[in-house]
């Protein structure tokens, strides 16, 4: 048990991460109920550059690397990030001591309120509002036609937006668990299955990180580390660290675990668990596309990994091998030279620079 009675938190200050670092403290007190755990916001690069695309200035540590600065100084004493937020190489002299029970990794639609329509009947006219390659290149591949426009900004600004009057956009494209952790579920038009989109590295994940050499605060958040969610998130963080991609880069994941069949398989469809948590076999499935959506390489293996570590990782080093074989390096090549195009297609008179900004 930990000597210090006060623990700071580290965090940025939009809605999402404090509603995440929230729930940090909250479980931490509820363990620790002789201890308090005030919240220490900070401003990042990527919460600064609003108005000028990530690709200009680097996309690695833009969201971490002031906390960590932070963190280097003992001013607070661990960090709470959104996992797919954190570069796949750790800052030497840190640790992701905890990784949080996932919530839904999906993406989903979202509308207008009482606005509704189909996936499949998108296309011509209607316009998509993402800032994330990843989503607008696998909506570019599963509705040709449709029209992709940069939208930035936090949650409750990207839903103004969408619901102002003048408003361009038919829908966005988000993530299940922010609108989740902010209370905006009535929001959730549809949800995307793995079927239809792969979500983000280490996506619906709470990372809790830590400097390594701080033994007391490793223990204290031990019992927040979930291991199914530590599996799965190693295996696609393996993934993307060989691909060296990054949040501005087409990678889509999903993993789960195999459903006994005496299970039912709703769940594991909503959250790649398994309902009985069992973490055995673990599947995993990647994919990396071209900013258009034409060229895509697709990989999947399934591995016994009986909750180790190394096993998980060896599964993503596994299926990044095979999307490697089968031309995912080219497609990447070729995203990273065409990394400054344009959301939407030239001549509109409105482009704007690919950003590697998820929610």
């Amino acid at each position: 048990m930990t000597s210090r009675d006060t623990i700071p938190i580290g965090t940025r200050k939009s809605a999402l991460a404090i509603a995440q670092a929230v729930q940090v403290q909250s479980a931490l007190e509820k363990l620790n109920p002789t201890k308090t755990f005030p919240l220490l916001r900070m401003s990042t690069t990527g919460d600064n550059i609003q108005g000028q695309p990530l690709s200009s200035i680097g996309t690695t540590a833009v969201f971490t690397r002031e906390l960590e600065a932070s963190l280097e100084k003992k001013e607070c004493h661990m960090l709470v990030h959104s996992l797919k937020d954190v570069p796949t190489q750790i800052k030497p002299g840190f640790v992701i001591g905890a990784m949080m029970k996932r919530e839904e990794p999906n993406d989903v639609i979202v509308m207008r309120p009482g606005e509704f329509k189909e996936l499949k009947n998108f296309g011509e006219g209607d316009v998509i509002g993402t800032s994330s390659v990843r989503r607008a290149s696998q909506i570019r591949r599963l509705c040709p036609g449709v029209q992709v426009k940069d939208v930035r900004g936090n949650v409750n600004t990207r839903l103004a937006k969408l619901d102002a009057p003048d408003s361009p956009y038919t829908c966005l494209l988000l993530a299940a668990a922010g609108l989740q952790r902010l209370n905006f579920d009535h929001r959730i038009t549809t949800k995307l299955p793995p079927s239809v989109m792969l979500h983000a590295v280490g996506q619906g994940s709470i990372a809790i990180e830590c400097r390594s050499d701080d033994t007391e605060m490793l223990e204290l958040i031990k019992p927040l580390d979930h291991l199914p969610t530590r599996l799965r998130c190693e295996a696609e963080r393996c993934v993307m660290r060989i691909l060296e991609g990054g949040c501005s880069v087409p990678i889509g994941v999903w993993t789960e675990f195999e459903v006994p069949s005496s299970a039912g398989s709703a769940e594991s469809e909503a959250t790649g668990e398994a309902a009985s948590e069992n973490v055995s076999t673990l599947r995993l499935r990647a994919l990396v596309s071209s900013l258009d959506g034409a060229d895509i390489a697709e990989a999947e293996a399934v591995a016994e990994v009986n909750g180790s570590v190394e096993l998980a990782v060896e599964l993503g080093r596994k299926v990044a091998s095979l999307l490697l074989e089968r031309g995912a390096d080219k497609i990447l090549e070729k995203v990273l030279r065409d990394r400054h195009a344009t959301l939407l297609p030239a001549g509109t008179g409105e482009e704007q620079k690919i950003k590697g900004w998820e929610v």
